[in-house]
């Protein structure tokens, strides 16, 4: 009796469950099945398994029950739904294993829905599977599980009877962890499901015999799981069914899904997925989903006459490969890249990819040096082939190669096109070699949350990891929770919950669209912003700073745009004579250039070095003068240039970093806030806690600042920026002794030289996703000193920057 099994319930029987069930039955469990299919029971019945016409009668006094249905729906209703839900009869302490494709957010609503109902007793499993039926029949399955450890030492001897023995994968992270891992594999299933349809599909059209195709691939470097799989069934009439279209299209809805919410564009996923609603709008979701091939060749001479380049079938033969060894580079790039993004283990997901269906040449070959990148940081940046190693130029000749002879016989090529597209960013500011697996260097551009606007996703995306598992669940919508529902309609419900929300705060801005600000969390503190901080795209004044009338504002008058660059422009009056003036053939001075930017070739628009060394103020034209918007010195005017990242810090609290690169010299956005008084400053550092705390936010507009000054605006005391409630994103930007920004005083009107803007120029090049960071304090003599005195060092602020050449303090 020590050795008996204990009894399993299974819900769901469906190709997979069928096989995981009989699976049980042959190993000498006792297997009661339900589903809702009456045929499936009865063909159960006779395969050894006892049957149950309801979710609760199957699971009564079993201590383990497997739902495999096909949805999160289904699961839902035959585990918590109606009178004879799962739930009301299982027994205390049972193991739950939930071996469906379903959301993450799914089984981590389940987990709480049994706490609710008085079930936190139930030891769930989140433990979806791969490899398909004859695996499943067999019990050699992939096996992803995330779960306690009180729940893995019940669970694991059951999931072990149903995987292969090296492909029973805990994933650490808790409920979640399991769906997102499987998630990730689907990324690779769904992109080389539909390639496999796409290469034969086009492999006809160049007039190729299909299964000298097959076998071409079949032997080469672009074999794939998926096309050994599935073009055996487009040479018998897509028979047996295996797997219908409308399962995969279920799948590639989970992925975009979670990829909107966790702001991480698809590219090859998302495209794959409107290939799939193709076909289901031509009635082929009930077929085998080796079946899509007839979108590629129902148009097949119904558009000619066409001629291709390629003469013989060997050259037609390189034609597929090329495709197929650009598609599936990029899709082991994008699953990669998504599996870093949800915090998983990226040699876990290798393993258990390269070994399940989502196995690809492409991966087993390139995912190692993709891991690495990821690993070391330099994903983003790129890296040289080895020696003898491939390089992406080839691959993306390979590709293009393809891609043209597809256009040259109007054949379509959907992911062929969409890898083209991603290889080709890839190289263009690369350097010269790029190894393959480079490609993955094309996701600051399509791998980043910066493209996922406010328009689409409306949470925070304030993503947090606990242990290894990814929840979403502090956002915006946790602190507007009706006004979450209503973004983008006109009718949008409370105005103080829209006036109150940092997303439509955002939305707002004129730059939304081009230049977007994301916030991201993906530390463990869930952390949002604070709720009562308020983004402006403008600085406020305060009703007691004394602003000038209009009729002492006064403009230049230049009657062309390149007026203005040159000493003659009114905006540039008040700088400094150079030393070296010279003189034209008349004896008049020459005309020179002397506004703040470079005027021509890959500068243009950039600062100049003399500027970034000094720190000179800057004078720009402004809108009251005749030159037009685009003036070249009007940079600062018209605003922030590149999109920017709030993000979490691990130690820092909030900082800001850039989606793309930023180049020596460029504007990148303003300091803004409420300019108030110098007695109003003086007043808030009393009233806060931590006078330290509030200087961080208050930044004085000194910089002209003249006690003997015959304008009492800049003898008397300076005005101040004061952003910690209202501001823009660089309200975030952290302070650094080392920093790769500068700040500068830009002035427009020269009336208001007092009111000057805080421009910030990067001093170097700063690649993507470094953090910005700039220098508070612009006078640091002192600092050193006082340091070494106890009775001043005691009310000194300490500096976090962590850099070689931190001072120790700020102030």
């Amino acid at each position: 009796m020590a050795d008996q099994k204990p009894p399993v319930s299974f819900i769901g029987l469906g190709a997979m469950g069928f096989g995981m069930a009989t699976h049980l039955v042959k190993q000498g469990y006792a297997v009661t099945g339900f589903d809702v299919w009456g045929p499936t029971l009865e063909k159960f019945k006779a395969a050894g398994g006892l049957t149950a016409t309801t979710p609760a009668e199957a699971v009564a006094g079993k201590a383990f029950c497997v739902c495999m249905v096909a949805t999160a729906q289904q699961a839902q209703s035959v585990l918590l739904e109606g009178p004879n839900a799962a739930i009301t009869t299982l027994p205390k302490g049972a193991a739950l294993l939930l071996s469906s494709t379903v959301p993450c957010d799914y089984v981590q609503s389940l987990e709480k829905s049994l706490e609710a109902a008085g079930r936190g007793d139930v030891l769930l499993v989140d433990s979806p599977v791969s490899g398909g039926v004859a695996r499943a029949a067999d019990g050699t399955l992939s096996i992803m599980a995330g779960m306690s450890d009180a729940a893995l030492a019940v669970a694991r001897p059951l999931l072990a009877e149903m995987a292969d023995p090296a492909k029973l994968y805990i994933v650490q992270g808790g409920i979640g962890a399991g769906s997102n891992m499987k998630m990730v594999h689907q990324v690779l299933a769904a992109i080389q499901i539909l390639a496999a349809s796409e290469s034969m599909g086009f492999a006809d059209q160049l007039g190729l015999d299909l299964a000298k195709a097959q076998a071409a691939v079949l032997a080469s470097d672009a074999w794939n799981w998926m096309f050994e799989h599935r073009t055996p069934r487009m040479l018998t009439e897509f028979k047996p069914i295996a797997s219908a279209v409308n399962i995969i299209i279920k799948d590639t809805g989970i992925i975009t899904a979670e990829a909107r919410r966790s702001a991480f564009p698809t590219l090859l996923t998302s495209v794959a997925e409107q290939v799939y609603y193709a076909g289901i709008g031509r009635g082929f979701g009930p077929d085998d989903d080796s079946s899509l091939i007839r979108l590629y060749t129902e148009g097949k001479g119904k558009i000619g006459p066409v001629h291709g380049l390629a003469e013989n079938d060997e050259a037609k033969i390189e034609l597929v490969l090329g495709l197929l060894r650009g598609v599936t580079l990029c899709a082991a790039a994008e699953a990669l890249a998504f599996a870093d993004a949800v915090g998983l283990d990226l040699d876990q997901v290798f393993d258990l990819c390269i070994n399940a269906a989502g196995g690809s040449k492409a991966l087993e070959k390139f995912g190692p040096e993709i891991i690495k990148a990821f690993r070391n940081g330099t994903a983003g940046q790129g890296w040289a082939a080895a020696d003898g190693g491939v390089v992406l130029e080839s691959i993306a000749g390979e590709l293009q190669a393809a891609v043209e002879e597809a256009q040259r016989i109007k054949a379509p090529l959907f992911l062929g096109s969409a890898s083209l597209t991603a290889i080709r960013l890839a190289l263009q500011t690369g350097t010269a070699g790029l190894a393959a697996g480079a490609v993955v260097k094309s996701r600051p551009t399509f791998y980043q949350p910066y493209l996922i606007t406010a328009n689409q996703i409306c949470t925070y995306l304030v993503i947090f990891r606990v242990g290894r598992g990814l929840i979403k669940n502090h956002s915006m919508e946790a602190i507007t929770k009706q006004h979450f529902l209503h973004h983008g309609k006109a009718n949008a419900a409370d105005p103080d919950e829209k006036d109150n929300c940092h997303l439509c705060q955002i939305r707002s801005f004129e730059t939304h669209s081009t230049l977007p600000i994301t916030i991201i969390n993906t530390t463990r503190d869930g952390a949002t912003l604070p709720p009562d901080f308020r983004f402006i795209d403008k600085s406020i004044i305060a009703p007691d700073v004394p602003v000038l009338e209009d009729s002492f504002r006064a403009g230049c008058s230049c009657e062309d745009n390149e007026e203005c660059m040159y000493d003659t422009c009114h905006c540039l009056d008040e700088l400094a004579p150079d030393s070296d003036e010279e003189s034209d053939e008349f004896g008049e001075p020459r005309r020179r250039k002397r506004f703040a930017y470079h005027s021509q070739g890959v500068k243009a628009g950039l600062l100049r070095s003399n500027y970034l060394e000094t720190g000179e103020q800057i004078y720009e034209c402004h809108a009251g003068c005749s030159c037009s918007p685009d003036c070249p010195n009007r940079v600062v005017e018209r605003g922030r240039t590149v999109p920017l990242q709030i993000f979490r810090t691990e130690d820092r609290g909030w900082g800001v970093r850039c989606p793309l690169p930023i180049r020596k010299g460029q504007f990148v956005d303003r300091y803004l806030g409420e300019i108030i008084t110098g007695e109003e400053a003086d007043r808030r550092r009393e009233a806060a806690e931590m006078a330290a705390h509030k200087d961080v936010y208050l930044f004085a507009l000194d910089k002209f600042s003249d006690k003997d000054s015959l304008n009492p605006m800049l003898a008397g005391s300076p005005l101040e920026v004061d952003g910690e409630y209202i501001s823009g994103p660089s309200r975030f930007i952290n302070h650094s002794c080392d920093p790769n920004l500068r700040s500068f005083a830009r002035v427009g009107d020269h009336a208001d030289k007092h009111m000057h803007d805080l421009g910030l120029f990067a001093l170097r090049d700063i690649p993507q996703y470094e953090e910005l960071t700039f220098d508070y304090v612009s006078k640091s003599g002192d600092l050193e000193e006082d340091a070494h005195d106890p009775s001043k060092r005691q009310d000194m602020t300490i500096c976090l920057c962590g850099t070689e050449k931190c001072r120790g303090f700020l102030w």
